[in-house]
């Protein structure tokens, strides 16, 4: 992959000012907390849609999603994008929210964007 560029640290820098306006850094640490459930039955039984909590882990995979999205169609450089953040360690927890999410709407490629990104990232 091509070196980073000024212009791909910029938007770098104006997706993580976007995170911080949406309040990601708040939804993360309760993400990380013992708080949270992997589980979507457990999940849903313990935050109802509708409640913050539900709100925020959809916040984490809309974020995420977008940046799959960049990724995907070559607006975001990978190099650049894996030195700054860990994709497959949230993906890992979050996948039975989004996967459950996705079988109960019916909307396969829900939150596909942020798979496939969790994906490409190389241990």
């Amino acid at each position: 992959m091509s070196k980073a560029t000024h212009q791909d640290a910029m938007l770098m820098l104006q997706f993580a000012q976007w995170g911080t306006t949406m309040g990601i850094q708040g939804a993360l640490n309760w993400f990380y907390s013992d708080e949270f459930e992997t589980d979507y039955e457990a999940f849903k039984e313990k935050y109802p849609p509708g409640s913050e909590e539900y709100g925020k882990a959809g916040k984490i995979c809309v974020w995420y999603e977008a940046l799959g999205t960049l990724y995907k169609q070559g607006l975001f450089n990978e190099e650049l994008l894996f030195d700054w953040l860990f994709v497959k360690g949230p993906w890992e927890r979050i996948k039975g929210f989004a996967t459950g999410l996705r079988e109960e709407s019916g909307s396969p490629r829900m939150y596909e964007n942020f798979e496939a990104l969790a994906n490409a990232q190389k241990d």
